[in-house]
């Protein structure tokens, strides 16, 4: 049996079963649960979430297991906001489930003076080829496409659903490929056929070459991966330079793990926000790994050293905030009189699914973190 599972908005659950096979199935839609109702979540559904939350997850069977996680994006596809939600797409990945990655080819975006076109950034297109080729399992982008012409000129002139028009137009030429996307997972899911095989399908395949088809056509116009964001705010550096500026941020000699020591480069990631938040760079520093430090499944498979640094941020400040959740919220605090799922939760697995996603995901992908006053490592 299918379930479509959805986060905050079940008309993405009745999109996907209307334009799909899903309807000849007759799938329940569930909502996926947050907060203190984690827990009422299925077991393979919690630790696809680890990292964040899809817009929607299909799972098949009992106990369910998900088999595709679907998200969709309608920003503006030039800057961070794709790169955003790459960790949601990692998260599926990592536990052997493919992902449908919805956004924008381009978007009318008005300014001071008229509007433009804001087009796509090839980076999450080549992302993504790795995190297929990484996982074993496809994790394939759409474009959202948009016109002039027909589009929702209220929406920068994206083809809009009729029926559901916060949803891409299911007659685009994208979303017809990406209908037989989801029917070729679910025929993968019912034969029993392994995802890592579906590397394989002449749909795939071809899908793969149209990325890389794609990724060429804007890349060759500013050949140089450090001209995209989020790499714009990149930079390499030598791991002995890495030493000096942890010296220098710590006071004293630091003892870092061997295998930072044995790469001999770093990538610094340095957002130049004063405040430390998750968005967008949470995700753009997964995207980061793919694309420039990750060699294999897991963190540790990497030539290179992942390090995010916030200079403008003190380490203290950052504390502060984090201490609050844990006096207040957490079900360890010791005026906590309360037994129920939410404790046995975190008893059974810690706080890997319920702490804050900046600690969640910054702490999980990066070797480092840097502040202006401090080194995590």
């Amino acid at each position: 049996m299918f379930k479509v599972w959805y986060h905050d908005n079940k008309s993405f659950a009745e999109y996907l079963i209307k334009i799909t096979n899903l309807g000849n199935y007759n799938p329940q839609i569930e909502k996926i649960s947050l907060g203190r109702n984690f827990a009422d979540n299925p077991d393979a559904i919690q630790k696809i979430l680890y990292l964040d939350v899809p817009d929607a997850i299909i799972t098949y069977g009992f106990p369910e297991k998900p088999v595709l996680g679907i998200e969709f994006c309608a920003e503006a596809p030039s800057g961070h906001d794709i790169f955003q939600r790459v960790a949601r797409v990692v998260a599926s990945a990592s536990f052997g489930t493919a992902f449908a990655f919805i956004f924008p080819e381009k978007k009318w975006v008005i300014r001071r003076i008229g509007g433009r076109w804001d087009i796509y950034n090839p980076l999450p297109l080549r992302a993504l080829v790795n995190i297929s080729t990484f996982h074993k399992v496809p994790a394939i982008p759409f474009f959202w496409e948009a016109s002039q012409l027909s589009g929702n000129k209220s929406e920068g002139f994206l083809l809009t659903d009729q029926e559901f028009p916060n949803m891409p137009d299911r007659n685009s030429a994208e979303m017809k490929k990406f209908a037989e996307f989801v029917n070729l997972t679910i025929t993968y899911v019912l034969q029993n056929r392994n995802f890592e095989e579906m590397m394989f399908d002449p749909f795939i395949l071809e899908r793969v070459a149209w990325m890389w088809d794609k990724y060429h056509e804007r890349y060759r116009r500013k050949p140089d991966l450090y001209s995209w964001s989020p790499l714009t705010s990149c930079k390499i550096i030598k791991t002995s330079e890495l030493v000096e500026l942890v010296r220098e941020k710590i006071g004293i000699e630091p003892n870092l793990p061997h295998y930072i020591i044995d790469r001999a480069d770093t990538i610094v990631y340095e957002p130049s926000t004063r405040n430390f938040r998750a968005d967008p760079y949470t995700g753009s520093l997964v995207g980061i790994d793919y694309l420039t430090c990750r060699n294999g499944e897991s963190v540790r498979h990497r030539y290179r050293n992942l390090v995010i640094h916030f200079p403008h941020v003190s380490f203290q400040k950052m504390k502060k905030m984090f201490v609050r959740y844990y006096k207040e919220e957490c079900p360890f605090r010791p005026n906590n009189e309360e037994t129920d799922t939410y404790l046995t939760l975190h008893l059974r697995d810690g706080c890997r699914y319920t702490k804050q996603k900046e600690l969640r995901i910054y702490c999980y992908i990066a070797d480092l973190l840097l502040f202006h006053d401090a080194a995590l490592y």
